[in-house]
């Protein structure tokens, strides 16, 4: 049961749409009735929200292409008439050892997760005549190092960087750092290969970042959407950092060996994505 929003009206480009949160999101913001601007790469996976949303305007974009991050933001100002909120859940999640990263895993990691989000929010922050939102998805990595996500976890850091320093350049724009825990299904896993992860998942034990339960990616996207209806309500409060995480207890290290052997097998997940725990 979500909580009763309306977002009618409201212009809103969401990067990182074609699938998991960003696309949960893209649905939601639409079904409460805003207009929506969907990128990410995958045209025919855009083309496919758009019409399950009933509308929105689809773009293909790169975001490590600097000029298609400019695009991006002027195509969604003409389509929508202008920009209420921008959204931003996106991001690649290379699991490697410190050791075993490559200088393009390096590269594209950054060029995707900080530098074309940065780049979007530029356009946008010029384009812009009036006080906008940007929303930043970042993750509890940051705090908490992990063996094999230190590439990801460097990327997020440097992303907060950008919002303080966002907010300290345009006091008049607000900058939420949304923190995302575990969430199922996304694709934010498809640079995992089943044999690292098996090796690695063990040495997580005591982190407390593998949980019982998983939030649903519908539930997250509907939970997105509220809270930019919420933040775009009340233009004199600014929402900073909010955190969603699953309602679970951490799994126990036997637990976590047990999931480890079934990654190296790659059978840790069930039919609809969701990990065997």
């Amino acid at each position: 049961m979500g909580v009763a929003i309306d977002l009618k009206g409201r212009r809103i480009l969401i990067v990182g749409a074609s699938s998991g949160v960003g696309r949960s999101t893209a649905l939601a913001v639409a079904a409460h009735g805003g207009q929506i601007a969907v990128v990410g790469r995958r045209a025919a996976q855009l083309d496919e929200v758009v019409a399950a949303a009933g509308g929105g305007v689809a773009i293909q974009a790169d975001l490590t292409d600097a000029d298609a991050c400019a695009r991006v933001v002027e195509t969604a100002t003409t389509a929508l008439g202008g920009l209420d909120a921008v959204l931003l859940p996106v991001g690649v999640s290379p699991l490697q050892v410190m050791t075993g990263l490559t200088a393009e895993t390096w590269f594209q990691a950054f060029a995707t997760n900080v530098v074309g989000p940065a780049l979007v929010t530029a356009a946008a922050v010029k384009a812009r005549v009036e006080p906008g939102l940007f929303l930043f998805v970042s993750s509890a990595n940051v705090a908490q190092p992990l063996h094999g996500l230190g590439a990801y976890g460097a990327t997020k850091a440097a992303l907060e960087h950008t919002i303080r320093t966002w907010r300290m350049e345009h006091p008049e724009h607000r900058f939420l750092k949304l923190t995302i825990g575990a969430t199922m299904p996304t694709e934010i896993h498809r640079d995992f290969r089943d044999d690292v992860l098996g090796e690695l998942l063990p040495r997580w034990a005591g982190t407390g970042i593998v949980t019982a339960d998983f939030m649903e990616v519908g539930d997250v996207g509907a939970a997105v959407a509220e809270l930019v209806a919420v933040a775009l309500d009340h233009p004199k409060i600014a929402v900073d950092d909010v955190v969603l995480n699953p309602a679970a207890a951490p799994l126990d290290e036997a637990a976590l060996n047990r999931l480890a052997e079934l990654a190296a097998a790659g059978e840790h997940l069930d039919a609809d994505g969701q990990p065997k725990v």
